[in-house]
């Protein structure tokens, strides 16, 4: 045989990565963070909407107006 007809050699193929799945239960946890998150803001956020503590009401009044 000459050189010519000598074939090139050949790598194998790289291996194909396989995807990750989350860990089991790791989306429900942050539903559920993010749910009692959600509910916490809004719950705080009526409470000091509706009826504020006077020393916040006092404090919103006290402070300069942008516009004035």
């Amino acid at each position: 045989m000459t050189r010519d007809n000598v074939p090139a050699p050949v790598q194998p193929p790289a291996p194909v990565p396989v995807p990750q799945q989350p860990a089991a239960g790791a989306g429900l946890t942050a539903a559920i963070a993010q749910g009692a998150a959600r509910s916490i803001t809004s719950r705080l956020v009526d409470k000091f909407l509706t009826n504020p503590p006077d020393w916040l009401r006092d404090l919103w009044h006290a402070l300069p107006r942008p516009w004035e």
